[in-house]
C-alpha cells in the first residue's frame, strides 16, 4: 500500500509555466509514494485560467475559488485532502523529488508530527541562501523564535496533526508563521529536521502571490508579535510555557520591537517593556547591542539610533520607487 501525499498548491493562475514546474517537481507515483497533487486556483486570473492546457496526470487535480487569497486556497485544500501526509507548496517554487521522497518515507515511518528540511533561495544562475531550520530541538520554541522555520514548502505534516487547523485568511505578511505557532500552541509536537534541501524558493522578476517588500513593512512585525503573544497566552492558560520558551520568546519579540522600532515607537517601547518580564537579560540579537553592559536598557539604545533607522528608512522606500532594490528577497 503507498503512502498516499497530499501537496496544496495554490495558484493565482498567473503564471502558468511555473505552476507546470511546480506540479511536475511534486508528482510522484510509485508502489510506495503516491502524491495527490491539489491546485487551487484562486481570484479573477484563476477563475479564468483554463486548467484542460495544463500538465494533465490521473493524480493531479484542479479546483478553483473566486476570492484571491491564498491561506483560503490553503484552507480549501486542506479540508479535501485525502493525504496521510500534507504538504504546500507555492506556485512558483519547486521540489527536488528525491529528497522529497526521502522526507515522505522518514516522516510516516517514524512516531514524528511534523518533518522540516532546508530551502534555498535561487534564481535561474544563482544560488543566494540556504534556510535551514534553527539549532533547537523543541518545536514550540523554534516557533516562538525570531527564526521561526516558517518555508512553507520545507514542512510535511501528518493530517491527523493539523486536520482540525486552519491558516489566518484575514493576514497577507508572514502568515507563514502564524501557520506554524498555530500548530505549536495546539499541541505538543515531536519533530523531524534536516540540513537536505528539498526545495527552491524561486526568485522572478514577475508579481507574487505574497508582498514583495513585506520585510520593510510595519505589518511584517506588528503580526509577528501578535502571533508570538497570542501563542505565549494559549500556552500560559495550558501550563505549557516553560522558562526556555519564555527567553526564547523574549527574542522573538525583540526582532519584532527592533525592525518595527522606527515605525511607531511608543507602541514598541511597551512590547519591549513586557518582553523585559519573560527574560530581563533580553534584547536584540544585533552583536552591538550584546557589546553593552546589562546596566543599559536597549530601549535607551532604541529611541536614540531612532532618527538615523528612520531616515535609512525612507532612503530604501526611495530607492525601491525609483527601482534600484533588488527582488531577491532573503531570510
Amino acid at each position: 500500500m503507498s503512502i498516499i501525499v497530499s501537496v496544496i498548491i495554490p495558484s493565482a493562475g498567473r503564471r502558468p509555466e511555473l505552476l507546470q514546474q511546480a506540479i511536475k517537481s511534486a508528482l510522484i507515483d510509485d508502489e510506495k509514494v503516491q502524491t495527490e497533487i491539489l491546485v487551487i486556483l484562486n481570484g479573477e486570473v484563476g477563475m479564468d485560467f483554463d486548467e484542460s492546457s495544463s500538465f494533465q496526470h490521473p493524480l493531479v487535480k484542479y479546483y478553483k475559488l473566486e476570492e484571491g487569497n491564498v491561506s483560503k486556497a490553503r484552507n480549501y485544500g486542506l479540508s479535501i485532502a485525502q493525504g496521510e501526509l500534507i504538504r504546500f507548496l507555492d506556485d512558483d517554487d519547486y521540489l527536488f523529488p528525491e529528497i522529497a521522497y526521502q522526507q515522505y518515507t522518514e516522516l510516516y515511518n517514524s512516531d514524528a508530527d511534523l518533518s522540516t528540511y532546508a530551502g534555498a533561495i535561487e534564481d535561474d544562475a544563482t544560488r543566494y541562501q540556504v534556510v535551514e531550520s534553527i539549532d533547537i530541538d523543541d518545536y514550540c520554541s523554534a516557533t516562538l523564535s525570531a527564526y521561526c522555520p516558517a518555508l512553507t514548502f520545507a514542512s510535511v505534516y501528518k493530517l491527523k496533526n493539523i486536520k482540525n487547523l486552519r491558516w489566518d485568511e484575514k493576514i497577507f505578511i508572514v502568515e507563514d508563521e502564524k501557520w506554524m505557532r498555530t500548530i505549536s500552541a495546539y499541541s505538543e509536537i515531536k519533530w523531524i529536521k534536516s540540513h537536505k534541501i528539498v526545495a527552491v524558493w524561486y526568485q522572478h522578476k514577475t508579481d507574487r502571490l505574497s508582498v514583495s517588500t513585506c520585510y520593510a513593512h510595519s505589518k511584517f512585525f506588528i503580526n509577528r508579535y501578535l502571533s508570538i503573544y497570542e501563542t505565549l497566552k494559549k500556552l500560559e492558560v495550558e501550563n505549557r510555557l516553560t522558562l526556555m520558551r519564555k527567553e526564547i520568546a523574549s527574542q522573538g519579540l525583540w526582532s519584532c520591537i527592533h525592525g518595527g522600532f522606527y515605525f511607531s515607537p511608543i507602541f514598541w517601547t511597551k512590547i519591549a517593556l513586557y518582553a523585559r518580564t519573560l527574560d530581563p537579560n533580553s534584547r536584540p540579537s544585533d552583536p552591538f547591542f550584546h557589546k553593552l553592559p546589562n546596566w543599559i536598557h536597549p530601549l535607551v539604545i532604541e529611541w536614540l539610533m531612532l532618527p538615523k533607522r528612520w531616515m535609512n528608512h525612507q532612503f530604501r522606500k526611495l530607492k525601491y520607487k525609483l527601482g534600484y532594490s533588488s527582488y531577491i528577497r532573503k531570510i
